[in-house]
């Protein structure tokens, strides 16, 4: 299981890696494609020194990025449940909202997993 980040933790690396764009999936995927390389021997210290000057800060940046989504859905779960356990009615409505705030837009990730739902629901009915 992942052991999330603290937000003073995720302060600090953005703080150290300074402001700029986080990498894109395609940045992450060739990261791991030097990696790989570099394991098996196909490159130079030189040249891996050039590597992370270049790219190392966004995948960091990326990294943050997640960190920080994962807190907070992490946190609007958790607060949904405790308050469902304590007697509350939360609705789904405010963990929605909550990562809303956090800026996590989760619209898409809804209407496709609506979509699931509503496939796995014929094909039950259906067979």
């Amino acid at each position: 299981m992942l052991n999330p980040a603290a937000p003073d933790e995720l302060a600090a690396v953005a703080a150290e890696v300074g402001l700029g764009e986080p990498a894109s999936p395609d940045l992450v995927a060739e990261v791991a494609r030097f990696h790989a390389g570099m394991i098996r021997g196909g490159g130079a210290d030189a040249a891996l020194g050039r590597y992370c000057r270049g790219v190392l800060a966004p995948v960091l940046r990326r990294l943050v990025a997640a960190e920080s989504d994962l807190a907070a859905l992490r946190w609007a779960v958790a607060r949904h449940i405790a308050a469902a356990d304590q007697g509350e009615d939360p609705a789904p409505r405010e963990v929605l909202d909550a990562a809303a705030r956090a800026g996590i837009d989760l619209r898409a990730d809804i209407e496709t997993a609506a979509a699931v739902l509503e496939a796995e629901s014929y094909a039950a009915a259906f067979g």
